[in-house]
């Protein structure tokens, strides 16, 4: 009997691996105990050998009958249990993370955007009270790039994250940090000003020759309006002619050009002779360029005060596009593009601004007591510009157009000296100041540094330009004590 007492193991102990011995032993004690008695050798007491193997049988049998009703009962139960338990763990779905990325279209609330992409409305409503701690929406443009993050579960996906770049100095993150609830942070990418040099020959336009050298349309729009004081450039520049420009431009972290850069030394070979200029700080703050001799190239008035325009009409006597017959035309036109901008051609204060007659939108300069500028046709006005308002040389004031009596979009320029509209190309236009004594020493010294390092920046173009010290800008600085010695050249 001691040799089928295991089979009273407790039943909700039983494993996988014990149930099978289990029955064996089960089914072999019933079989021992249903015919075991025909093979058993006759006793030398017949009565009492019988009496024996009755008794046998009979405990052989009510071991196998439990062990037998206890693996019936309750094994196959439980090793069910266990063996499910073990395949839903076998095949449940591993979490991975996965990104998605969204755009927001043009009347799309970021809520609402987020709510096209899926997310579950308390999440979408959670980011954008985070949102709203750190970040004026309204300022989020149609064709924002918005990335998602989560994480999935089989076809279950919980987000986990929401990060957006909407300014290029500006990364936003919006992060789960509880069950129902997300934390917003901005990080500012710091800006670098690299130094850069280019060098290029003119074939159709200026902006066109800066684009094959890969020159920001922010520095070459500035070129055209240093030397806009000094180069009609409709008239004076021509296929063939060379430029060169040293420049410190501003750059995000994705090496994006960030605002407006700075030109420090700039050249155009026109016609050949070669026009120098170089940028000048001086004590007082003020800055001005200078040519190869020491003296401002700015004058008192521009030649040409709106970008990339071309001369369509001259100063004198014409045929009239509209009226058919001749007559005296009081100003210049140039011609251009619809929004194209105009710049004041000197500083003063705006007399006149608003629609009048065949000049159509027209603004008027007063700049000394007796000179005076006009601009006609214009699309619209710039901000700002109201009577009375003070403008500086190069200020935008208004934006082609043709409003009016006009053919086609253009500017109608006047320059009017003692109230009476004269030659803008005749006009007297005075310098302003010149270097002497050792203010132009030290002008020629800084003068030579930047030359060699527009040379050694140049001939190592490739490396992307130079990083510079956010203070380092000027070529020289002159006019204080402390602040007389050219700046050193910039590697």
């Amino acid at each position: 009997m001691a040799k089928v007492q295991f089979g009273f193991a407790r039943a909700n102990s039983l494993t996988k691996q014990q149930i099978a011995p289990l029955l064996l032993v089960g089914i072999v004690a019933w079989s021992v105990g249903t015919f075991g008695h025909f093979y058993v050798s006759p006793l030398s007491v017949e009565g009492e050998a019988s009496i024996v193997a009755e008794n046998n049988a009979s405990s052989i049998n009510t071991a196998a009958q439990v062990v037998v009703a206890q693996v019936e009962e309750s094994a196959p139960v439980q090793a069910a249990v266990a063996v499910g338990n073990v395949a839903a763990a076998a095949v449940a779905p591993k979490p991975e993370n996965v990104t998605r990325q969204i755009e927001l279209d043009g009347g799309e609330s970021f809520g609402k955007m987020l709510g096209n992409a899926d997310i579950d409305e308390k999440d979408a409503s959670a980011v954008v009270a985070a949102l709203n701690k750190i970040y004026d929406v309204r300022k989020l443009k149609a064709g924002q790039e918005v990335n998602l993050a989560f994480i999935r579960r089989g076809t279950e996906e919980t987000l986990q994250s929401v990060n957006f770049q909407p300014e290029l100095t500006k990364e936003i993150t919006i992060a789960r940090i509880a069950d129902d609830k997300f934390d917003g942070k901005v990080k500012t990418t710091p800006i670098e000003r690299k130094r850069m040099a280019a060098r290029g020959e003119i074939r159709t336009s200026l902006y066109e020759a800066g684009r094959r050298e890969d020159v920001p349309n922010n520095i070459m729009a500035a070129l055209i309006r240093v030397y806009s004081h000094a180069i009609d450039f409709q008239r004076d520049i021509r296929s063939g002619d060379r430029f060169e420009v040293l420049y410190d431009q501003p750059m995000a972290k994705d090496g994006t050009p960030v605002g407006d850069g700075t030109i420090i030394y700039a050249a155009l070979e026109v016609g050949g002779k070669v026009k120098p200029l170089y940028r000048v700080t001086f004590g007082d703050g003020t800055v001005d360029y200078f040519d190869a001799k020491g003296q401002s190239i700015k004058r008192a008035l521009l030649k040409t005060p709106v970008d990339g325009a071309r001369v369509t009409s001259s100063y004198g006597m014409r045929m009239h596009p509209l009226l058919g017959y001749s007559k005296m035309h009081k100003g210049m036109d140039f011609g251009a593009t619809t929004g194209t901008p105009i710049f004041a051609a000197g500083s003063g204060v705006i007399e006149e601004v608003g629609f009048k007659g065949s000049y159509g939108r027209y603004i008027r300069i007063q700049h000394n007591g007796r000179t005076k500028t006009a601009y006609g046709h214009m699309s619209r006005f710039a901000r700002g510009i109201y009577q009375g308002a003070r403008v500086n040389q190069g200020d935008v004031i208004g934006f082609v157009g043709s409003s009016g009596r006009s053919t086609g979009p253009h500017l109608h320029f006047e320059v009017i000296v003692d109230n009476k509209q004269t030659n803008p190309m005749s006009v007297n236009m005075p310098t302003g100041r010149v270097l002497e004594g050792t203010a132009l020493t030290q002008f020629k010294q800084g003068e030579t540094r930047i030359r060699q390092e527009f040379s050694s920046l140049l001939s190592n173009k490739s490396g992307g330009g130079a990083v510079i010290p956010a203070s380092s800008t000027e070529v020289v600085r002159i006019g204080k004590s402390g602040n007389q010695q050219p700046l050193p050249s910039l590697r």
